[in-house]
């Protein structure tokens, strides 16, 4: 049987067990993962919205927000196509903070479409890295 202490250290392995996971992950993956993230709380604010439940709304956004913000920390600002990728990232937050302040859903499916686009790049960047950098001659 399980007692409170037990319950406590069993949270207590998973998150220690999610920064372990986390920093063992690639850029390119982290990225993908950040870009999950704020689709699936776009999405939770979508239907809060529908839901007419302005806490998980705000809440969602305010996530989405945070994600949006992360993504931006992640930004090489060296490679070439850095300041493209900061202000899809700054056009992304104007969105939410629209849909913030009209308290409608009408930019979510915009950005929805944005982040799928951006995953879908980011997956075939991975897996063209992977193919470069696991590539042989040897048969």
């Amino acid at each position: 049987m399980y007692t409170e202490n037990n319950i406590i250290d069993i949270e207590k392995a998973i998150e220690i067990y999610r920064e372990s996971n986390m920093s063992t992950l690639s850029m390119m993956e982290y990225v993908i993962l950040l870009l999950n993230g704020l689709r699936k709380n776009v999405q939770l604010c979508g239907e809060a919205i529908i839901a007419n439940n302005a806490e998980q709304r705000d809440h969602s956004l305010q996530k989405a927000q945070q994600f949006i913000f992360e993504l931006m920390t992640t930004i090489d600002h060296d490679a070439e196509d850095s300041e493209k990728h900061l202000l899809l990232y700054i056009h992304l937050n104007q969105c939410l903070v629209n849909v913030k302040l009209t308290k409608t859903d009408r930019k979510i499916a915009h950005v929805d479409e944005i982040i799928q686009q951006l995953i879908a790049s980011w997956e075939v960047a991975k897996q063209v890295t992977r193919r470069r950098n696991f590539q042989t001659d040897q048969l």
